[in-house]
C-alpha cells in the first residue's frame, strides 16, 4: 500500500468523528423509564425531532463515505476536521511523520493543538504495509483547541474487524468496531458529546455506488441540556455517484429515551428515504411508536414539507395530521 493510501486510510477512519452530529453535556439525562413515551398532538413535533436527529446522527457517527448522504440532514461539526488536521501533521512532525507510525506499535504520538492542548495517536498493526483485521487506532483529545473556536475532549478507538479488498484504489469492503469515550466539543454554541460503541460497516467495492452501516445495543449523544440514549440501533445509507448530484438512500430502526419526554420511543423506516446531494430527502417514511401502540407516521412530501400523521389512541387510525418542514424538525 502506498504511503498515501495509508494516509487516506487513516484520515477516513478519523474523518468517521467528524459527521457524529452531536451530543451534548452540560443539561438533563435521558429518562431512566423503562415504560414507552405518550405520544399527543402536542408532543408529536417533538418526539418526532428527537427520533430523527438520534437516528441519523447515530449513523453519522460512521460518516466514512466521502460526501456520505447522512451529510445532507445532518449537522457536521469540527472534530472530524480538527482529527484529519492533527494526522496530517504528522507528516511535518520531526521524528513523528509516516516512518514513526506505520509500524506495528504506532506511538502514543502526541501532537500539540495549535492554541492549547494536545492530541495523541497510538494503535498497534499487524502488517505495517497495509490494513488488517485486528489493527487498532486511538486519538485521545486533551482540551485540545486548534484555532477553530472549539474545545475537544475525551476520545476514540476502532479495531479493524474485517477487511477485503483494495484499498489502494479504494474498492473494499471494511468492517470497524468503535468505541467513543467520553467525546465532547464545545463551541460558541455550547457543547456537544458523544459516549458509547458502534459497529461499522464501509462497502465501496463496487463504485460508483458505496454504503455504510452503523450499528449498536446502546450509544448516547447530547447537546446543551438534551441528552438522548439510543439502544438496538442500526442506520444504513447508500450513495450512487453515477448521477450528479449523487443519490442517496437511508434505513435506520431502533429505539430512543430523551431528557425531552418521558419514556421510550421504537422508530423504524418502513418506507426508504431517497434524497439528492446535499438536499433533505423528497420521499420515504419514518414509523415512531410509543405507549398503548400510538404512533406518529412521519412523511418526506418532498425536500422542503414533512407531513406528521398521528394516531393518539394506537387504533392503527390517523387522528389530527401537523403538516411543517424539515427545516422544522431539523432545528
Amino acid at each position: 500500500m502506498t504511503a498515501r493510501a495509508k494516509t487516506l486510510f487513516l484520515l477516513t477512519l478519523t474523518a468517521a468523528l467528524g459527521a457524529c452530529g452531536g451530543g451534548g453535556g452540560g443539561g438533563g439525562s435521558a429518562t431512566a423509564s423503562t415504560g414507552f413515551a405518550k405520544i399527543s398532538t402536542d408532543n408529536a413535533p417533538a418526539i418526532s425531532a428527537a427520533v430523527v436527529d438520534s437516528a441519523l446522527e447515530s449513523g453519522e457517527i460512521g460518516d466514512l463515505v466521502e460526501s456520505a448522504p447522512l451529510v445532507a440532514i445532518g449537522g457536521i461539526n469540527g472534530l472530524g476536521k480538527t482529527g484529519i488536521g492533527m494526522l496530517g501533521k504528522l507528516g511535518s512532525t520531526p521524528a513523528a511523520g509516516p516512518a514513526a507510525w506505520y509500524q506495528a506499535m504506532i506511538g502514543p504520538i502526541k501532537i500539540d493543538c495549535a492554541v492549547n492542548g494536545s492530541v495523541t495517536l497510538s494503535g498497534e498493526q499487524t502488517d505495517p504495509t497495509a490494513p488488517s483485521a485486528g489493527d487498532r487506532f486511538g486519538l485521545i483529545f486533551d482540551k485540545c483547541d486548534d484555532g477553530a473556536g472549539e474545545v475537544i475532549d475525551g476520545g476514540f478507538e476502532f479495531v479493524v474487524t474485517s477487511i477485503d479488498g483494495n484499498v489502494d484504489t479504494g474498492e473494499f469492503a471494511m468492517s470497524v468496531s468503535m468505541t467513543v469515550s467520553g467525546l465532547s466539543v464545545t463551541g460558541a454554541d455550547g457543547t456537544e458529546f458523544v459516549d458509547g460503541k458502534v459497529d461499522i460497516g464501509i462497502d465501496t467495492s463496487e463504485p460508483p455506488v458505496s454504503s455504510i452501516t452503523v450499528s449498536g445495543e446502546t450509544l448516547t449523544i447530547g447537546e446543551n441540556s438534551v441528552t438522548r440514549s439510543l439502544a438496538d440501533f442500526a442506520t444504513h445509507a447508500t450513495l450512487d455517484n453515477s448521477i450528479a448530484p449523487a443519490a442517496y438512500a437511508i434505513e435506520s430502526a431502533g429505539s430512543v429515551m430523551s431528557s425531552e419526554f418521558d419514556g421510550e420511543i421504537v422508530y423504524s423506516t418502513p418506507v426508504t428515504f431517497q434524497g439528492s446531494g446535499d438536499e433533505y430527502p423528497y420521499a420515504g417514511e419514518f414509523l415512531i411508536t410509543g405507549d398503548a401502540g400510538a404512533s406518529i407516521r412521519l412523511i418526506a412530501m418532498d425536500n422542503v414539507k414533512v407531513r406528521l400523521l398521528i394516531d393518539e389512541d394506537g387504533d392503527g387510525a390517523e387522528d389530527f395530521t401537523i403538516e411543517t418542514t424539515w427545516d422544522a424538525i431539523r432545528n
